[in-house]
């Protein structure tokens, strides 16, 4: 006859091990649901009232080509290609901390193509060409035509950018876009790159501090998640959707789109790029800490 004790206790002989697989099964289980869901719902959840809008503006602030499909991916086929709404790229430097900055201002503009973006709404701001300390002009094709050359913005994470340049630039592509909306990284830069942060605390600064963004009603930042979340892919969903607000989820589909946007970038393809375009949960999900600045709640983007 069983005891009280074993009566209560239904799985009394389980192991670490078995408990640890039941729990990863329940959470595969979690994420194929949470996902399957975000897929028919469009991949959004906890969004202020986006809706399809052909006159709205949204400018994305970058670091470095790549930046735009490495972390943003998600949010950008779903404005491109769920809300057709107007997207807009500043990258502020040309990525050429390794000399490559010419190959990769090509770059970009492939990676942009493949997410929606038309070449001309990409700017690319070249401030250092290497370590000769050598100006290199790069110009896209946008209506003003306008070049900036300067030396204060180099790519470089241990090298602080010039404050004074980088307001500048931020104001300029906000009064020529005139965005609704401005995304960009957080004061963590979601791997720590100094640019990242760099960006992070001047949007901040100039929006919040300084009210500087005229029309602007709302600016959005990436969401930094830590290393063990980074690296789970879509089983990472569960988590976000219980920690945080404003999640873009790709499906299979656009997550495929995303990896080849990513693969455009052939000059930073290394060995470790593989594995983080299969594994990192930037690939296939958003998430965004908002700042808002009308009386509005609702944003509408």
């Amino acid at each position: 006859m069983a005891s009280p004790r074993e009566f209560l206790d239904p799985f009394p002989y389980w192991s670490l091990i078995e408990w640890a697989k039941l729990l990863i099964v329940a959470h595969v289980v979690v994420c194929v649901v949470s996902y399957t869901t975000a897929v028919l719902l469009g991949g959004r959840f906890k969004e202020h009232c986006l809706q399809k809008d052909a006159e709205r503006r949204v400018l994305l602030i970058t670091a470095h080509p790549d930046d735009e499909c490495m972390f943003f991916s998600p949010l950008l086929l779903h404005l491109t290609a769920e809300r057709q709404v107007h997207v807009h790229v500043l990258c502020l430097t040309n990525g050429n901390y390794y000399g490559q900055g010419k190959r990769r201002e090509k770059e970009i503009l492939k990676s942009c193509q493949i997410l929606g973006i038309p070449e001309s709404n990409i700017a690319v701001i070249n401030k250092r060409y290497g370590n000769k300390q050598k100006s290199v002009l790069f110009q896209v094709k946008r209506p003003d035509k306008s070049v900036k050359v300067d030396l204060d913005l180099p790519d470089d994470p241990h090298q602080a950018w010039s404050s004074v340049s980088l307001d500048a630039e931020v104001r300029a592509a906000v009064d020529r876009v005139q965005p609704h909306q401005i995304f960009t990284f957080d004061d963590y830069g979601v791997s720590g790159h100094g640019n990242h942060i760099a960006v992070a605390q001047a949007v901040r600064k100039m929006y919040k501090e300084e009210n500087r963004f005229k029309g602007v009603e709302a600016v959005y930042h990436l969401e930094t998640v830590g290393v063990w979340r980074k690296y789970l892919g879509v089983l990472e969903l569960p988590f976000t959707l219980l920690l945080s607000s404003n999640v873009y989820m790709l499906s299979p589909q656009h997550i495929l789109r995303a990896q080849r946007a990513m693969l455009a970038h052939g000059s930073q393809l290394e060995w470790f790029r593989f594995l983080y375009i299969i594994l990192s949960r930037y690939m296939a999900i958003n998430s965004f800490t908002v700042e808002l600045c009308t009386a509005d709640p609702a944003i509408r983007l």
